[in-house]
């Protein structure tokens, strides 16, 4: 298999497939557990809390009913307008997400 050849944007150079990174050089992509984890457990946590209005288990299940919830509910946010105010944004957040997840798990019951 050949390399293709690629021009430099600066310069007159070439350079090989191999050796273009599409990430800034020396680093990876980032992935910080210290955000992504609280975003997991209130995922987690109102999957399960919609699993009690609606009927469902599995820790696993909660968990990515949660995460969908959470971007239903933001969506449902951003096109409409409507919020649950409580006083406290964490749990505006949360109220949200649950009702997305409500949301989530009644549209997979009519589909299936």
């Amino acid at each position: 298999m050949t390399t293709r050849q690629r021009k430099a944007r600066s310069s007159g150079r070439t350079i090989e497939d191999d050796k273009v990174e599409i990430l800034p050089p020396g680093r990876g992509l980032p992935l910080d557990w210290r955000r992504l984890a609280p975003t997991i457990l209130l995922g987690t946590a109102t999957g399960f809390v919609a699993s009690l209005v609606v009927g469902g288990g599995g820790i696993l299940r909660h968990a990515v009913v949660g995460l969908l919830g959470m971007l239903v509910g933001q969506g449902i946010v951003r096109a409409t307008g409507w919020r649950i105010r409580t006083g406290r944004a964490f749990l505006d957040e949360a109220a949200m997400a649950v009702i997305g997840a409500i949301l989530v798990v009644l549209l997979a019951r009519f589909i299936a």
